[in-house]
C-alpha cells in the first residue's frame, strides 16, 4: 500500500453497457472495442457468439440459484487464464443471470421470508461478482450487453424511451462504474443507430464514435489446425507433397481413369471414394499397376496364370 503521486489523466473506455433489441448490433459493436474480432472473448448465456464465429465461454446454468455465481466466477477464470488471447471481454446477456436466479428460486422457497433473505444473499453474490470482473480485469475493457424494455410514463402508459432489462437494484450493483452506456436501434428508415449516454469521460467522445464507425471485421480462428498435406509422385517419379483438395481431386481421377482404361467397375471406384485418401491412392496405383501387367502379357501372348494351374487342368 502506497501513495501515488499525481499525474496525468488518461480516462479509458473500459466499462461499457451495451443495450438493444435482437439483431440490433450489440454482439458485433462490442466486439469492435477489441482490437480485431478475433481478440474478443464473449461468456455467453445463449450460444449466439460462437455461431457468429467469436471466442466464447458457453455458460451452463446450474440447479441451484446460488450456484449460478460460483459457475460465474469459473468462466472469469478460463477467461483470466488466456488474458493474452483477447482484449475485451463481453457479457452476454447479463440479466439472464438474474432472470435464471429469479425462476430457480420460486421453485426452490415456498413462503416470503425465506425468499427475501434469499435475495439479499443473491444481491450479495452479484457484489462480488463486479468486484471479481473488477479485481481479475482491471486493465482490460469489459462489455456487458442487456436486451432492452419499453419505459413507460406510469399515468399517461405511453412509451417515453428504453431502458436495459435489469432490475433497478441489480443495475446499481452491477453497472455502478460504467464509463459509458449505448443504446442499438434500427431507426424508422431502417438504419442502425446508437445512442451515447452516461459518458464519463468527454474527451472519450471521439475515440467512442471511430469504434462505433470501425467496419464490421469478420471473426478469423486462430486456432485452426493445419491443413494436412500428403505425399505423392510428379511426373519425374519424385516425391512431392500437396494439400487435402488437391489430393481429393487426384484420387478422383485416378478412380475414374482405372474405369476408363482398366476396367474398373462402377463398384471398385466407388469403394475407391468411400476410403481415406492415403488408401484410395495407394489401392487405386496398385491396381494400375496389376492390371497393366496383365494387359501387355496378353499383347505378347504370354501365360499370366501360375504354373502349377496350366490353362485346362483342374
Amino acid at each position: 500500500m502506497q501513495i501515488k503521486p499525481a499525474g496525468t489523466r488518461s480516462p479509458k473506455l473500459t466499462r461499457v453497457l451495451i443495450s438493444g433489441g435482437g439483431l440490433s448490433g450489440k454482439t458485433t459493436l462490442a466486439a469492435k472495442f477489441a482490437s480485431s474480432s478475433d481478440r474478443a472473448l464473449f461468456i455467453s448465456t445463449d450460444g449466439n457468439a460462437y455461431k457468429q464465429g467469436y471466442q466464447a465461454i458457453d455458460f451452463e446454468f446450474p440447479q441451484k440459484a446460488e450456484q449460478i455465481i460460483t459457475n460465474f466466477t469459473q468462466a472469469l477464470n478460463m477467461a483470466e487464464q488466456s488474458t493474452e488471447s483477447w482484449d475485451v471481454l463481453v457479457v452476454d446477456l447479463i440479466e439472464d443471470f438474474d432472470e435464471r436466479a429469479q425462476t430457480l428460486l420460486r421453485g426452490e422457497l415456498n413462503n416470503f421470508k425465506s425468499t427475501m433473505k434469499a435475495w439479499g444473499k443473491i444481491n450479495s453474490l452479484y457484489k462480488d461478482m463486479q468486484s471479481l470482473m473488477m479485481s481479475k480485469f482491471h486493465d482490460k475493457t469489459i462489455v456487458l450487453l442487456s436486451r432492452d424494455v419499453e419505459e413507460i410514463d406510469q399515468k399517461s402508459g405511453d412509451i417515453i424511451g428504453y431502458k436495459p432489462a435489469l432490475r433497478k437494484s441489480l443495475k446499481n450493483i452491477i453497472l455502478k462504474d460504467q464509463d459509458v452506456e449505448i443504446r442499438a436501434y434500427f431507426d424508422r428508415s431502417g438504419k442502425r443507430q446508437f445512442d451515447i449516454s452516461n459518458l464519463r469521460y468527454e474527451e472519450m467522445k471521439g475515440m467512442l464514435q471511430q469504434i462505433i464507425s470501425k467496419p464490421v471485421d469478420i471473426p478469423q480462428s486462430p486456432t485452426s489446425e493445419p491443413q494436412k498435406m500428403y505425399k505423392t509422385k510428379n511426373k519425374n517419379g519424385e516425391i512431392v507433397e500437396i494439400n487435402e483438395e488437391t489430393m481429393k481431386n487426384m484420387v478422383e481421377k485416378m478412380a475414374a481413369f482405372a474405369g476408363r482404361e482398366y476396367g474398373a467397375t462402377i463398384d471398385e471406384q466407388n469403394l475407391w471414394l468411400s476410403m481415406s485418401l492415403d488408401e484410395a491412392y495407394n489401392d487405386i496405383e496398385k491396381y494400375v499397376e496389376v492390371k497393366k501387367a496383365e494387359k501387355e502379357a496378353a499383347e505378347n501372348q504370354e501365360p499370366i496364370v501360375d504354373e502349377l494351374f496350366p490353362v485346362g487342368q483342374n
